[in-house]
């Protein structure tokens, strides 16, 4: 029984080592992707937007009366595999194969988003705050080598940008095996019959939360489309762009490892929330006014946003009234936080575009952070 849940908690936590590299290896290809699909800054702000407005979107799909007929493990294998296809055929012709496959690919990463925080609440109860920071930072380490290595895979072979991004269907094939002899025993959701929106719509906190996911993940987001091309504009190539923006979310890999530590301690995330939004507003001041030899403490002090993810995800497990109400609230907060990501990978690079200058758009993140750590503290309240 133990060695169960053992293998179970693995297939848990794998499923964050194939959600985060197709969307961040997208970034440090910037270059060869506009050039190969002849897309300009906006095309290609808006196809990074894609997976975002894919959450919100899809946010509710796992609350739908169809998703609750499916077992848990089952709708995991669908989405993984769905991932994987869509991950390979995005690689494979026009434009329109690109954007449509980008949508197919947002809905499942969307779908296996909703579920896990849900999954965490049934079947590990009273670890909550340990495996959700575990799970994140299996995402910040997956992100990273997908930002990392999306270019050396290229170049590897023959500068191919379609091979650099289409690799990583891998592990999510992979994943969907490890799931396979799980759904001998998949069970449903508890309580998932129950509708509690209508509840979470009316709390004040449900909504906190919400904006909270929308704000961290608008940052992080931003910085996948973005942080590659502003590190190319300082003079940097594009691999070493990507491999140091790979180093930014792998430092956000190891603080999300210490965040266990602060959860332990309680319910009270003030200090966590501050140490993932201070730090980053100081860094981005950095990256725009001091020299190059600044770059790599900029990013460090850039990659505390990156761990803010587990506290979102802490804050929807932990504020829920119920077990059944968690995949409703994480719905919610994907739903609306996803509405409010979507918009800023697009508006920082209209903004670019239309003054040829990283300044203001980086000012932007930077108050964006800054209303991250407001928000942050009134939900953890």
């Amino acid at each position: 029984m133990r060695a169960t849940r053992h293998f179970q908690l693995i297939a848990l936590l794998a499923i964050a080592g194939c959600i985060r590299a197709p969307i961040t290896s997208i970034g440090p290809q910037i270059t060869a992707i506009s050039k190969g699909q002849n897309l300009g800054i906006v095309q290609f702000g808006f196809l990074t937007a894609i997976p975002v407005i894919c959450f919100a979107v899809a946010a509710p799909l796992p609350s739908l009366r169809i998703f609750r007929r499916i077992k848990t493990e089952q709708l995991i294998v669908f989405a993984l595999l769905a991932l994987a296809a869509a991950t390979i055929l995005r690689t494979l012709g026009s434009n329109s194969l690109l954007f449509g496959s980008t949508i197919i690919l947002g809905i499942s990463i969307a779908i296996l988003n909703i579920v896990t925080p849900a999954l965490v609440r049934r079947d590990y109860p009273k670890k909550i705050t340990t495996v959700m920071p575990i799970y994140s930072a299996v995402l910040a380490l997956m992100a990273s080598l997908g930002a990392g290595l999306s270019i050396p895979i290229a170049a590897y072979f023959g500068d191919n940008w379609k091979i650099g991004i289409s690799v990583w269907a891998i592990p999510a094939i992979l994943v969907a095996l490890i799931w396979i002899p799980l759904l001998r025993k998949a069970k449903p959701m508890p309580d998932t019959h129950e509708n509690h929106f209508k509840e979470l719509f009316r709390s004040k906190k449900a909504w906190l939360v919400s904006i909270y996911m929308g704000v961290q993940s608008a940052i992080f987001y931003t910085q996948v489309a973005w942080m590659p091309k502003i590190l190319i504009d300082k003079g940097y190539s594009a691999a070493e762009a990507g491999a140091l923006f790979g180093l930014s979310t792998l430092c956000g890999f190891a603080l999300t490892l210490i965040l266990p530590l602060v959860f332990s301690r309680g319910e009270d995330l003030k200090l966590a929330i501050l140490a993932t939004s201070v730090p980053g507003i100081v860094g981005f001041l950095l990256l725009n006014h001091l020299s190059n030899s600044w770059t790599i403490p900029a990013l460090l002090l850039i990659s505390t946003t990156h761990a803010a993810l587990p506290l979102a995800l802490g804050l929807i497990a932990m504020k829920s009234p119920s077990v059944g109400a968690t995949s409703h609230l994480s719905s919610m907060a994907q739903g609306i936080g996803y509405c409010i990501a979507a918009i800023f990978p697009v508006l920082i690079g209209y903004t670019y575009e239309a003054s040829n200058s990283w300044l203001i758009a980086t000012y932007l993140i930077a108050a964006l952070i800054l209303a991250q750590s407001i928000i942050g503290i009134k939900a953890n309240r």
